[in-house]
């Protein structure tokens, strides 16, 4: 006997970590399918999440309520997962530690995490590296995005989801004969996604370094900020790369170690530059930044980092922030109307927002649903 309420047929455009975690939690209650150019495991430039680092440590401003709500339900459940199912996700728990170049750090508040993250503090003098000013430390996690990516697409599996390999020009090409709600999580591809083309989105490049560690050698991670002279930034190339190396983006410097002994070193943030070619000065300046940092990165007796590859990211930044939003469409093969969800515009922060912005999509995807054909929700566009 057919059922009196058919589930809802979902189709989620992309397999980075915003479209498998939204597809994974409406799979538990809907039929979903996952529509994507890409498949999770795979390093294809314009696919970010496998590019990424990836840590927790949210950037939110401290009157930004909603991202810090989103990060702050992730950072939850990343914490049970690094107790629970930490061989399963790649995800680990570690020292967090930021270090300035001044102190005090430009513009300096304590994060709203301090009473989040356990053991958060201040950092004392002989606690910090060579000419830092000024640092703090708590504990976080680190994330394997390889590991979680396919850790979640089993689970997709698992509940009897369906992943289809296609490129999507307009998003009526996701519409499918019973489809009842598409879910766009495209990320950059929402810059040029017909039927979307939100001229908001653009690439931000991230040049890293992926380099290999016996496992469990680097128990920690940190960021490094030199906001005030950026000449601190540059102090490891000659003047005449300098001038170079400025006119390609900011510097920045970070460490972030996987489960499996693999770290990465970053890095670049070049906002509207979308290539995808790694500059092999930057990379010089990137790993003699981190080891001057942390010279304990290298182990006793080594002399050298092994460096697996070079790799170039693409952050999906919105100028107006993240877009979580629902609006009705039309379908041009059945005439019905569509319910659209909007997830994309993380830019850098994808993983540590992912598990809250996807909660609340099904949040918002539920209230349009309950309102009628009438409305669009829009209470969550910008976060």
């Amino acid at each position: 006997m057919q059922s009196l309420n058919p589930k809802k047929q979902v189709t989620v455009i992309g397999a980075g970590i915003s479209g498998l975690t939204t597809a994974v939690l409406l799979q538990e209650q809907y039929n979903v399918r996952i529509v994507s150019r890409e498949r999770p495991g795979e390093l294809k430039d314009g696919y970010t999440s496998p590019w990424a680092g990836a840590h927790w440590r949210s950037h939110a401003e401290l009157d930004d309520i909603l991202r810090q709500g989103l990060e702050k339900e992730t950072f939850i459940h990343f914490w049970d997962l690094a107790h629970t199912k930490p061989s399963e996700t790649g995800i680990m728990i570690v020292d967090g530690l930021d270090y300035w170049d001044e102190n005090p750090p430009l513009e300096w508040n304590e994060p709203w995490f301090k009473d989040l993250c356990p053991e958060y503090r201040h950092l004392t003098k002989d606690e910090l590296p060579t000419d830092v000013e000024f640092g703090i430390k708590f504990k976080t996690v680190t994330i394997n995005p390889p590991k979680y990516l396919s850790y979640l697409l089993d689970r997709f599996y698992a509940l009897g989801g369906i992943f289809i390999r296609i490129t999507l020009s307009h998003i009526q090409d996701a519409i499918f004969d019973n489809t009842d709600i598409v879910i766009n999580c495209s990320g950059l591809g929402s810059k040029t996604l017909g039927g979307v083309q939100d001229q908001d989105v653009c690439p931000a490049s991230g040049q890293t370094v992926l380099v290999q560690l016996p496992i469990g050698h680097v128990n920690w991670t940190f960021s490094r900020y030199a906001f005030g002279d950026l000449n601190k930034i540059y102090n490891f190339v000659g003047p005449q790369d300098k001038e170079e190396l400025k006119g390609k983006g900011k510097i920045i410097n970070y460490v972030i170690p996987r489960d499996n002994g693999e770290v990465v070193l970053g890095g670049t943030y070049d906002l509207h530059n979308s290539s995808t070619t790694p500059d092999a000065k930057i990379a010089d300046t990137i790993i003699a930044r981190c080891l001057s940092t942390r010279p304990d990165l290298l182990p006793k007796g080594e002399t050298k980092l092994k460096i697996i590859r070079h790799g170039v990211g693409l952050r999906p930044v919105r100028k107006n922030g993240i877009r979580i939003e629902a609006e009705w469409i039309l379908s041009e093969k059945t005439g019905e109307k569509i319910l659209l969800c909007h997830n994309y515009g993380h830019g850098g922060f994808g993983f540590q927002s992912s598990y809250g912005a996807s909660m609340r999509v099904v949040q918002t995807l539920k209230q349009s649903l309950s309102e009628g054909q009438g409305q669009n929700s829009n209470i969550y566009e910008k976060i």
